[in-house]
């Protein structure tokens, strides 16, 4: 008959085993959030890039829409809302899924206010309006969602000096 244990030492084979049971869940949990954020980049990325060409396909439109001298203010105004329309709900998506902001209020109330102007006026000065506008809207396009993946890539480069700094103070 064996003799029960009465030493309080864990035998080290269980030891090993609960070490790597909790690097596999700590390699897992890293591996997963590389993940998700590589996910999230690349549909956040996507999806800039449909808003991008959706107003780019606008403002081209658009150009050759105010090329008729015959164009109506309703033609113009349902044109306008239609297109607009279709881009605010991929800007609203991507607002509410990952809090990103592509392109200003007041640059969307340009957007929908300006053309008015161009078609009152009698000289052929629309085209390079819509052109500045159009391009003041890819720029700002690109500008904050520029802003937003590099304040993401500062967070994790924050949080890892911090981890860091708090290890070296530690020692």
């Amino acid at each position: 008959m064996t003799q029960p244990i009465t030493d309080n030492s864990l035998d080290p084979k269980y030891v090993a085993v609960i070490i790597s049971s909790i690097i596999a869940v700590i390699g897992w949990l890293f591996s997963s959030y590389i993940n998700t954020r590589a996910f999230k980049r690349a549909e956040t990325s996507k999806l800039k890039d449909k808003i991008s060409s959706l107003s780019e396909v606008f403002f081209d439109s658009l150009e050759e829409k105010m090329k008729s001298r015959t164009l109506k203010e309703s033609e113009l105004d349902d044109f306008i809302s239609g297109k607009i329309s279709i881009i605010e709900l991929h800007l609203n998506h991507l607002e509410k899924k990952i809090s990103i902001n592509l392109i200003t209020l007041e640059q969307l109330s340009k957007i929908r206010s300006e053309p008015y102007d161009y078609l009152l006026t009698s000289s052929g000065d629309y085209k390079n309006n819509l052109a500045e506008l159009k391009f003041s809207t890819l720029e700002m396009i690109e500008e904050n969602y520029t802003t937003w993946y590099f304040r993401n890539e500062n967070l994790i480069t924050n949080l890892c000096n911090a981890l860091k700094n708090r290890m070296k103070e530690k020692n």
